[in-house]
């Protein structure tokens, strides 16, 4: 992971304007797995698949994770689902992982950036180093 650049080669990077508030899409493992049902998890176009609890009472925007050796951020944007999340899960999955009462569980996943660059590789620890006030 790079800062300002996230995942290098990535799509993102390729963009005309691209957010550096957007650079890292990331998205609960178990979700993940519940969703794709034996598809492959590539699929969702995700950078990164976590073991950790995203939903905004245990990750708040600018809590920070290490991640192996980058320390990433979690950003304000929300990741919602789109017409290629329909079109790959169906669009019951994108109902599930839209409704406004499990928002707060971020089950698309969050957007991350990069504070400090470092490598990162499939098995790293995460460990949240730094977990920002709630919102009201």
């Amino acid at each position: 992971m790079e800062v300002d650049a996230g995942v290098p080669g990535d799509a993102w990077g390729r963009q005309r304007e691209p957010h550096v508030e957007k650079a890292i899409a990331v998205m609960q493992i178990d979700v993940a797995e519940l969703i794709a049902n034996g598809q492959p998890l590539a699929l969702f176009g995700d950078n990164l698949f976590l073991s950790v609890d995203l939903s905004t009472e245990n990750l708040p925007p600018g809590s920070r994770l290490r991640v192996g050796g980058a320390l990433l951020q979690v950003t304000p944007m929300p990741h919602n689902g789109c017409h290629k999340f329909q079109a790959r899960f169906g669009p019951d999955a994108l109902r599930f992982v839209s409704k406004a009462e499990l928002r707060h569980r971020n089950l698309r996943g969050v957007y991350l950036r990069t504070v400090e660059s470092g490598e990162i590789t499939p098995g790293d620890p995460v460990s949240v180093t730094e977990r920002a006030p709630s919102p009201p």
